[in-house]
């Protein structure tokens, strides 16, 4: 969970200090303000230096400035740690963790799970199966243990397998080499993807009847094979336009989440406002996965009041009120976000406003 974060030269701030509370967070202000940046400066940080917004990360840096520098101090596992970034428009100069340069950006990563609702979102039904794919990754790796590990040997096999149909000088034995350690590290991702899914799906479809009881979604693992083929004979299969091509066109870097609504693929017949409310709620599905590994996520909701109408907004804004999760929630008009259900009774909730890029806590009443 976020404790508090400093930002230098990041977008439009100068410098800023943040600290949110350890459940509802609310921060208004105009369009331009700064709103979406601070959101964007705690996903960057706890994603080991990615953004939900696309575009050329280099702008993360302000105009004139050689680079920008982030500073978190997170709670997790009982202590509290320190998470420090600094980034040129080149990419990221220095990244460090209670002191210390981490071995792996995995170590930053399992340190401040966040997630974020955006207006991008929509694209897990409507994007590519990448999104899709590496959404459904992100949570297990927050939450089963042995992911990490096979997702490494999955992706070593696969990039020495590349090599080798690039290099022309393949020998077959070589080759069956690499097939076979693709395919049985693909075969053992595809269990844990299929037993995670179960879970997630259960919850996705409780979020569902909360926000849509009328979208009737289904979601399945597809993995590209045909009916009772193996990895290891589909790679067998593929060898050809493989070498024709010098990628792998079959294995977990393939597999894709087929969301369906009464039966067809959403994608295909679901409106954007439908698919909103399908994507939110999958993303929503995440958390309390999350917390049943005994972490807590923070979610970062960005113009919400944009996003949903009126009584969707009130439902989702009591059902992110009740969870353990810390949220934080943008939008222009603070009305927009007076919660039906909560008011100004939330005693643990905060208020911030952000303007010209500082940001300042208010009272509910002020």
């Amino acid at each position: 969970m976020l404790a508090s974060l400093r930002l230098t030269d990041f977008r439009n701030y100068q410098q800023a200090h943040f600290e949110p509370g350890p459940g509802l967070n609310i921060v208004f202000g105009d369009n331009g303000s700064g709103k979406t940046s601070l959101l964007e400066a705690i996903y960057f940080i706890g994603s080991g230096g990615r953004s939900f917004r696309g575009g050329r990360l280099s702008r993360l840096v302000k105009d004139g400035a050689a680079s920008a520098t982030l500073f978190a101090e997170v709670e997790a596992g009982g202590g509290l740690h320190r998470l420090g970034v600094r980034r040129a428009p080149s990419g990221i100069e220095s990244l460090k963790l209670d002191g210390a340069t981490p071995a792996a950006l995995s170590d930053v990563a399992a340190l401040l799970p966040v997630l974020a609702l955006h207006p991008q979102s929509v694209e897990l039904v409507f994007g590519a199966s990448a999104l899709r794919r590496r959404f459904l990754d992100w949570g297990m790796f927050h939450v089963e243990h042995s992911f990490l590990p096979v997702w490494k040997e999955a992706s070593l096999a696969l990039r020495q397998r590349n090599a080798l149909l690039r290099s022309g000088k393949v020998g077959p034995r070589e080759l069956l080499y690499w097939d076979q350690k693709l395919s049985a590290s693909s075969d053992s991702i595809d269990q844990l993807r299929r037993a995670y899914l179960a879970r997630l799906k259960a919850h996705w479809l409780e979020i569902l009847r909360l926000l849509a009881p009328g979208l009737k979604g289904g979601v399945a693992l597809q993995t590209g094979l045909r009916p009772g083929e193996s990895y290891l004979s589909a790679l067998e299969r593929t060898r050809d336009e493989d070498f024709r091509r010098g990628f792998t066109h079959t294995g977990f870097h393939r597999s894709d989440l087929k969301i369906t609504v009464d039966g067809t693929v959403a994608r295909d017949r679901v409106s954007r406002g439908q698919a909103k409310i399908l994507a939110y709620a999958m993303v929503l599905s995440q958390l309390p996965l999350i917390a049943q590994a005994g972490k807590v996520c923070t979610l970062l909701v960005d113009d919400l009041g944009s996003e949903l109408d009126q009584e969707h907004r009130s439902t989702l804004l009591r059902y992110l009120a009740s969870g353990s999760h810390q949220t934080l929630i943008t939008a222009v008009d603070r009305e927009q976000l007076a919660p039906a259900g909560l008011g100004n009774s939330s005693a643990e909730a905060r208020m911030f406003h952000v303007e010209h890029g500082r940001v300042q806590r208010i009272s509910f009443d002020s």
